[in-house]
């Protein structure tokens, strides 16, 4: 009875969270982001996965070589090797045509014949929703509004997944405590105001594909093969790229490591057994990384007709989101940009600065910077550890470690690719949250469970 009643309850707390988070990440509906700031964030690359559909609705599936991008009035402006690398003239003419995009979707204005490709991803995500929105037997109005909500509902199910595994690890309390945080972090719920771009459920599932398929070899020993997990984390890793191309890519690929971290410490692994088999983990990722690479560089040479311009698009673009070279010329500093002082003192504080909890329901500003939240964790682990030190149970020291670990994966992007976090602070925080600050959460969550359970049996005494 009991158990079927425990059943019930975690039935009710995730379909509860299910549609909080969903409709929260469709409209706002609880107004966790400021209204404004959800509604423009991001407009500018919404604008080229709408302008993609319709460029695949006028010219056919594979035109521009399945690249997004914005359909304009002059003819393509940077199919060549030389203008591809203009992030100027590209952002320009993206800026000023990306709110047109949806109606030209919504066929409120014929569009225009000329196309300006943004060529640093490879659109799969803009190619799979529109031949999703081709079998949609609803206007296209509704499609985009269909598109958004299986968007929606596809990041309150990434979430719930992982609330799910602190649930049976950590227990009710923790899960319940890691929803309430996630539920209530505007950075998270901006993302899925104009999503379709991002689809930020994807940069999680080769996290969320090697914590479960690890979990269930722990709980069933001899039941999975390491070669099973490396085929789930291969597939796991290319639906990440298909879906956002290399955004975030060193953050994604670093987050695989975190549940390997976990689970070896818990079985207690020799030294030698992890770093085996973290090191042909490395090598699956890599491999699915090269086949992305080798897709980008067949759609380039496709779209450019050069092979070389193909590589040395791709070349520049690393060249340039790596360097700071051309900033530091402009600023007139002598300050090394590869410096990991020059990164601390102009990218990591600004990022540690950063507003964590800027909602929109408050009458009175609230400002509580990520640090404070970091802190936090801190102080959490701390007291985890002390209410823990004499149980034999593992699984509260693997958290904290793996907790601590996985702030690597939003330092490697900062460091990096230092340029883009640099000029672009209000997309990047999210790298916070992939998946440190969702660890860091579940650490709260476990050191206010562990402080409850304490009071209660003091209190029976």
């Amino acid at each position: 009875m009991n158990t079927n009643k425990a059943g019930k309850a975690r039935f009710i707390f995730f379909g509860i969270a299910f549609l909080l988070l969903t409709f929260s990440f469709y409209s706002n509906l609880f107004k966790v982001a400021v209204p404004i700031h959800y509604k423009e964030y991001e407009t500018f690359e919404e604008g080229l996965l709408i302008g993609r559909m319709v460029k695949a609705e006028k010219d056919g599936f594979f035109a521009s070589s399945g690249f997004m991008g914005v359909n304009y009035l002059r003819p393509d402006s940077i199919k060549d090797k030389l203008r591809v690398n203009d992030l100027g003239l590209r952002d320009s003419i993206v800026s000023e045509n990306q709110f047109d995009q949806i109606k030209y979707y919504l066929g409120e204005k014929d569009a225009p014949d000329g196309y300006c490709v943004y060529v640093s991803h490879s659109g799969g995500q803009a190619s799979l929703y529109y031949l999703i929105q081709k079998v949609l037997p609803f206007s296209n109005e509704t499609n985009y509004q269909t598109l958004r909500f299986l968007n929606a509902i596809l990041m309150a199910i990434g979430f719930l997944v992982f609330i799910g595994w602190v649930l049976r690890n950590f227990g009710i309390t923790s899960a319940i405590i890691s929803f309430l945080l996630i539920f209530l972090s505007p950075k998270i719920v901006m993302f899925g105001g104009n999503g379709l771009w991002w689809s930020l459920w994807n940069f999680y599932v080769p996290f969320l594909a090697l914590l479960l398929i690890l979990e269930k070899r722990h709980s069933l020993p001899g039941t999975i093969s390491d070669k099973r997990i490396f085929v789930t984390l291969f597939i796991a890793i290319l639906v990440k790229f298909f879906f956002s191309g290399l955004e975030f890519s060193s953050t994604t690929m670093l987050s695989i490591f975190i549940p390997i971290v976990y689970y070896s410490y818990l079985e207690r692994q020799r030294f030698a057994e992890f770093f085996i088999f973290s090191f042909k983990a490395g090598l699956v990722a890599l491999g699915a990384a090269l086949v992305q690479f080798l897709i980008l560089i067949l759609q380039l040479w496709t779209y450019l007709g050069n092979l070389g311009g193909a590589l040395g698009y791709l070349q520049t673009a690393f060249i340039r989101r790596s360097s700071f070279v051309e900033f530091s010329d402009q600023e007139g500093t002598n300050s090394d940009p590869s410096s990991l002082s020059f990164v601390w003192n102009n990218v990591i504080k600004y990022y540690l600065r950063e507003n964590s909890w800027d909602w929109g329901f408050t009458p009175v500003f609230i400002r509580f910077r990520f640090a404070y939240l970091i802190f936090i964790i801190i102080i959490c682990a701390g007291i985890i550890w002390f209410l823990t030190r004499k149980l034999h149970d593992r699984r509260y020291t693997a958290l904290t470690l793996a907790t601590f670990t996985s702030v690597v994966c939003p330092l490697s992007w900062f460091i990096i690719f230092k340029e883009h976090a640099f000029w672009h602070i209000q997309l990047d925080i999210i790298v916070w949250y992939m998946p440190f600050l969702l660890l860091g959460f579940a650490i709260i969550g476990t050191a206010i469970s562990l402080l409850m359970s304490r009071i209660k049996r003091t209190e029976k005494l």
